[in-house]
């Protein structure tokens, strides 16, 4: 109950907080940002609906720009509004898609509970970023969706308790938790729901609120959301689907 306790209070602090790099002092003023990168800043807070505005006022300045559909695609996929993503994305998508394209609609169909679709484009894109731990990470989510624990257990593997190119204990790199939510997905899905939180509450201490909430957002509501099975324990508080700061990507 403690550890639930902590990961609940620390979505709750979540909201309104920036990802590492993003403060009051650093934030540049608004009337220096374009309406593209005023979208960028929200959807990087967390704050969705805000993004969502402001990547509207993005769409009339620039029309058809593909990085702004990109963004605008991410943001609806944030704030449950599939169609209206896959809207978004279809346009600059092609056989030739880029891996960002790729992972959007991954992360469409992962929302959507088409977990085997979701597995098959997020390994598509791993041939591109081998080793990516955001996107094993999403592999691993995939395969527990669609049923295949082994096949989880053997990616989630591949995950390191530390990223060797980062420093967790420096507040400009703060590691990747990704090691530990896959950990924790894998108890949560075989009924371990308090192994799962003494988990997340590990990426937490290591690698700090901020970062470690990135990713709880997306394993409440994938893993752990209360129509998940017996074993999902922890309900995602309602506030926490539009103002949690964003998965890894």
């Amino acid at each position: 109950m403690k550890h639930r306790a902590l990961i609940l209070v620390g979505l709750m602090l979540v909201q309104g907080a920036a990802l590492p790099g993003w403060s009051a002092e650093n934030t540049p003023a608004d009337s220096t940002l374009t309406p593209y990168q005023k979208a960028l800043l929200q959807y990087k807070s967390g704050h969705y609906e805000e993004a969502r505005t402001a990547i509207t006022a993005a769409e009339s300045a620039k029309p058809g720009d593909p990085a702004t559909e990109l963004l605008k695609a991410r943001i609806l996929t944030e704030l449950g509004d599939f169609p209206g993503a896959e809207a978004a994305i279809k346009p600059i998508a092609g056989e030739n898609a880029t891996p960002e394209v790729l992972i959007v609609f991954g992360d469409l169909y992962l929302r959507k509970g088409n977990s085997a679709k979701a597995s098959t484009i997020y390994e598509q894109v791993l041939k591109v970023k081998p080793a990516d731990p955001d996107i094993l990470l999403k592999i691993v989510y995939a395969r527990i969706g669609a049923g295949d624990l082994t096949t989880a257990e053997k990616v989630a593997s591949q995950l390191k308790p530390f990223d060797p190119t980062t420093d967790p204990l420096d507040p400009k790199h703060p590691g990747n938790p990704a090691y530990y939510f896959a950990k924790a997905a894998l108890a949560q899905s075989t009924g371990k729901s308090a192994a799962a939180e003494d988990d997340i509450q590990t990426a937490r201490t290591l690698y700090g609120i901020t970062t470690a909430n990135r990713y709880l957002k997306t394993y409440l509501e994938v893993i752990a959301a209360p129509d998940k099975g017996p074993a999902a324990k922890l309900a995602v508080p309602p506030s926490a689907k539009t103002n949690a700061a964003p998965s890894g990507r």
